[in-house]
C-alpha cells in the first residue's frame, strides 16, 4: 500500500520495513523532541556515508596515497554535493520543521538538508544494515565515484588551503575559529576565522560549524592567491 513516503523510498531505491525510522530521520531539531529528532540518526549516519565511501576510493585507487584518498573523500561528503543529493530526492518536500522555523525561514538551509541525507542513509542503517545503506550511497554518488583521480581528488577548500600553507610556510597547517554562534538553537550562525601562526586569514559565516569553515578556507584563498 502506498504511504506519504512511498515516492521517497522509491528515489533512494529503498523500501523500510519500520517506516518509523524514516519519519525520524526527517525531522528537524526544532521540532524541539530531543532525542526524537533527526540528529542521533545524522550522527550514525554521517559515518557510515564516510566509511562507505572510504571503502570505495580505497578499492578503486590502490595506487592512491592516504593524502589523495582523504582529499577526494572530503570533496564527496562536503556540504554542497550532500545538499545537491538532499535536493535530487526533494527532501525538502518531506523535511518536518517548527512553524517557528517555517515563518523565518521559508526554505530549508543547506545545513538542513545535509543533515536530513545523513540521517536518511542512518535509517536506512538501522533498518536493514550495512549492505542496504551502502546500495542506497552507491546509487546516490555513483557520479562522483566515477570520477578519475584528477577530478577526484581537486580537495575541499580545507584541502587546498591546507595544501597552500604547508607548501608556502614549511608545512605549517592553518586553525579555525570559532569567533561567534548567534541565532536560536535551530537556526544557528556560525562565524569562523582561519589563522595561520596567529595571521588571520579570511572569515566565514554558516549555518553550521562545517559550512562556516568552509566559507572561511574560501576566503583565505581568494585573498592569497590574488597576492
Amino acid at each position: 500500500m502506498p504511504t506519504p513516503f512511498s515516492s521517497l523510498e522509491r528515489r533512494i531505491d529503498y523500501h523500510f520495513g519500520d517506516p518509523t525510522l524514516l519519519q525520524q530521520a526527517l525531522r528537524h531539531a526544532s521540532l524541539d523532541l530531543g532525542v526524537e529528532d533527526n540528529q542521533r540518526l545524522e550522527f550514525l549516519g554521517d559515518a557510515i556515508l564516510g566509511l562507505t565511501i572510504a571503502e570505495a576510493l580505497y578499492r578503486k585507487f590502490p595506487h592512491a596515497d592516504e593524502g589523495k584518498l582523504d582529499r577526494m573523500r572530503a570533496g564527496i561528503v562536503s556540504g554542497p554535493v550532500l545538499a545537491a543529493k538532499a535536493g535530487e530526492l526533494q527532501l525538502e518536500q518531506y523535511l518536518l520543521v517548527s512553524d517557528a522555523q517555517r515563518m523565518h525561514h521559508a526554505k530549508p538551509s543547506q545545513s538542513m538538508l545535509e543533515d536530513a541525507l545523513e540521517a536518511v542513509i542512518g535509517a536506512i542503517y538501522l533498518d536493514g544494515g550495512l549492505t542496504a545503506a551502502q546500495h542506497t550511497i552507491a546509487k546516490l554518488f555513483g557520479e562522483q565515484l566515477s570520477q578519475d583521480m584528477h577530478a577526484a581528488s581537486a580537495g575541499t577548500p580545507k584541502s587546498r588551503l591546507q595544501e597552500w600553507t604547508q607548501k608556502h610556510n614549511a608545512g605549517a597547517t592553518p586553525d579555525y575559529i570559532l569567533r561567534s554562534v548567534d541565532g536560536p538553537d535551530h537556526a544557528r550562525t556560525y562565524l569562523v576565522a582561519v589563522e595561520l601562526s596567529g595571521q588571520v586569514l579570511g572569515e566565514g559565516r554558516g549555518s553550521s560549524l562545517k559550512a562556516a569553515e568552509i566559507a572561511a578556507a574560501e576566503a583565505a584563498l581568494q585573498m592569497l592567491t590574488a597576492e
